[in-house]
C-alpha cells in the first residue's frame, strides 16, 4: 500500500508539474523582449480578479495603465501574451494609418452560430469591409433626417410615461426607464414594427434586450469566453448571445422581411428595407439577418447607457443640469420644437454627452489582431501576426495628462473638439478609423433628443439610493453600474 501511494502521488506530482510548465511557458514572453510586464500567476495569468468577479476588464486593465509610463507594456490571458498599448499616437496607428495590419477583432463567438458568427462586429476582413460597405446607407445624413420624426414621437411618448408613472418617485431604475425608450426606436426604426415598451412591462422586445445584457453569471461566461477563451468557444460552441434569444430575434425578423416582401411593402429605407435589398448580392439569409440582430443588440444598450449616464452626473452637478437646460429651451424656442438643424446647434449638449462618454465609455477597453508582422513607428517593437493588442479607452479617458482631475464631471473639456484627439487617439468611446461605431450618429441623435425631452419637463435629482460614485458591474462585457442608477424626476 505504501509503495501504491508513494507511486500515485509521484505521478500527480509530476503531472502537476508538467501542466505547470506548459500553462505557464510564455510568460518570459515580455521579459525575454525587455518591455515592462504585469507580473502573471499560474493559469490565470493577469485575470485571476476577472475570472472571480472581484473586478472588471476594464477597471484591471486601467489599474495595471498606471503603473508605467512606457508607451506600451505587456500582460498575460491565461499564458496568451497581450500588448497594451498606452500611447495615442500608437493607438491612432492601430486603429487608422496602420488599420492594414490590424483590421480583425480579437473577440470572437462560436462558428458553429450561423447569425452571430457572421455580424458586422464579429466579422474578419474580407466579408466585414463587403457587409460594411452595404450597411453604411443606413446611416446617411439623410436616413437620420427621415428617422427623427420618429425619435421625436418616442422622446414624447418617454415623457408621457414619466409623466404619468414616475414623476415623484424615489429610486426610479433610470437605465430601465431610458431602455424602454431606446427599444422601441430600434424596434420602429430598424424594422417598422411597435414594441410598445411603456405600455406593455413584459414587451417582447425588451425581454429580449435585458435578457442579452443582464448581468448574469451565465452572460459573464459567455463574454469573458468570447474575450479570452476563442478556442474553448469554438470547441464547444459557446454564442455571445444565448441560441433561444437569437432564434426569438430571428423569427420576428423573418416575420417582417416576410411580410413586406409578400404585400410588396417599403416602409421608406429602413434597416430591413436595405437588407432586402442586400438578398443576391453575395450575402447569405444568415448574413443579412446577422445584421439585423446586430442593429439590435449594439444599439438600444448603447443608448440607454449613455443617457442613464448623462442623466446622474446632471443629478449629481445641477448647475451643469441648469446650464444646458436654459440652452435647450433657448433653441426649442427659436427652432419651434426640435428640428435635425436645431438639435445639433446645442452645443452644451454635445459637450454634457461626450464628457459622460469619457467617464463611461460604452467600452472600457478595444482589442485587435496584428494580421501581419509589423514594427511600431519610432519604437524597436515588432508585433508578430496573431498578436492581441489592447487599447486602454478607461486609461487615456481617464489619464490626467489628457484631462486633468478625471473624476470630476466638466463638459468644459470639449468645448473646442478640434483639439480632442489632435496628437493621436485618448477619447475613442466609439473606436475610431474604418471599424468605428457604424450607428454612432443615429445613436448620438437618440440620445441628444431624449435628453432634451426629459430636461424641458423635468428636473432630474438624486434620491435616497442614489451611488455617490458609480461602481461598474464586474459580471459585464458593457460598462454597466453595478446596482444600477437609482435616481427621482421632479416637476420644473
Amino acid at each position: 500500500m505504501f509503495v501504491f501511494w508513494s507511486v500515485f502521488l509521484g505521478l500527480l506530482a509530476i503531472t502537476y508539474f508538467l501542466i505547470y510548465k506548459y500553462v505557464t511557458r510564455n510568460f518570459s514572453f515580455w521579459k525575454n523582449r525587455k518591455i515592462f510586464y504585469i507580473k502573471p500567476t499560474p493559469f490565470f495569468g493577469n485575470l485571476l480578479p476577472v475570472f472571480t468577479m472581484k473586478t472588471t476588464i476594464g477597471d484591471l486593465i486601467m489599474d495595471f495603465y498606471k503603473r508605467t509610463e512606457d508607451d506600451y507594456f505587456g500582460i498575460f490571458v491565461l499564458d496568451r501574451p497581450v500588448l497594451v498599448v498606452r500611447s495615442p499616437k500608437l493607438a491612432k496607428n492601430i486603429m487608422l494609418k496602420d488599420f492594414a495590419s490590424f483590421h480583425n477583432r480579437v473577440i470572437t463567438t462560436s462558428d458553429k452560430d450561423p447569425i452571430l458568427s457572421n455580424m458586422l462586429f464579429f466579422n474578419k476582413r474580407s466579408m466585414w469591409k463587403v457587409i460594411r460597405a452595404k450597411l453604411t446607407p443606413v446611416f446617411t445624413s439623410g436616413k437620420l433626417k427621415a428617422m427623427l420624426p420618429v425619435i421625436i414621437q418616442e422622446s414624447e411618448a418617454l415623457k408621457s410615461y414619466i409623466d404619468g408613472k414616475l414623476l415623484g418617485v424615489p429610486n426610479v431604475e433610470t437605465k430601465e426607464v431610458c431602455g424602454k425608450y431606446s427599444t422601441n426606436l430600434i424596434a420602429l426604426t430598424a424594422f417598422g414594427v411597435d414594441a410598445k415598451c411603456f405600455e406593455n412591462e413584459n414587451a417582447e422586445f425588451r425581454a429580449i434586450g435585458k435578457a442579452i445584457w443582464e448581468t448574469s453569471f451565465s452572460n459573464a461566461v459567455r463574454q469573458l469566453g468570447s474575450n479570452f477563451f476563442p478556442g474553448l468557444i469554438n470547441t464547444f460552441g459557446i454564442s455571445f448571445v444565448s441560441g433561444k434569444l437569437i432564434k426569438q430575434m430571428k423569427s420576428i425578423i423573418n416575420s417582417v422581411i416576410n411580410t413586406r416582401n409578400q404585400l410588396n411593402q417599403n416602409k421608406g429605407n429602413d434597416l430591413i428595407d436595405i437588407l432586402r435589398g442586400m438578398d443576391g448580392a453575395n450575402m447569405s439569409n444568415d448574413m443579412i439577418l446577422a445584421q439585423a440582430v446586430q442593429f439590435f443588440v449594439a444599439g438600444f444598450d448603447t443608448i440607454s447607457s449613455t443617457m442613464s449616464f448623462t442623466l446622474y452626473e446632471l443629478a449629481m452637478n445641477q448647475d451643469i443640469q441648469d446650464k444646458l437646460r436654459l440652452e435647450i429651451k433657448e433653441n426649442l424656442e427659436a427652432n419651434h420644437g426640435v428640428t435635425y438643424d436645431g438639435y445639433n446647434e446645442i452645443k452644451y449638449l454635445d459637450m454634457v454627452i461626450s464628457e459622460a462618454l469619457r467617464k463611461y465609455p460604452v467600452l472600457p477597453f478595444l482589442e485587435r489582431e496584428c494580421t501581419s508582422t509589423y514594427k511600431f513607428e519610432g519604437t524597436d517593437l515588432v508585433v508578430e501576426k496573431g498578436q492581441a493588442v489592447y487599447i486602454s479607452t478607461f486609461g487615456m479617458q481617464y489619464d490626467e495628462k489628457y484631462f486633468p482631475d478625471p473624476e470630476r464631471f466638466d463638459p468644459e473639456r470639449f468645448c473646442d473638439k478640434n483639439e480632442i484627439n489632435k496628437e493621436g487617439f485618448y477619447f475613442t468611446p466609439f473606436g475610431e478609423g474604418p471599424r468605428i461605431c457604424i450607428g454612432n450618429r443615429y445613436g448620438l441623435m437618440a440620445v441628444k433628443v431624449g435628453l432634451i425631452a426629459i430636461l424641458s419637463r423635468f428636473r432630474v435629482i438624486r434620491s435616497s439610493k442614489t451611488p455617490e460614485k458609480i461602481t461598474f458591474e464586474p459580471k459585464s462585457f458593457l460598462v454597466q453600474a453595478s446596482g444600477g442608477i437609482p435616481l427621482q424626476f421632479a416637476p420644473l
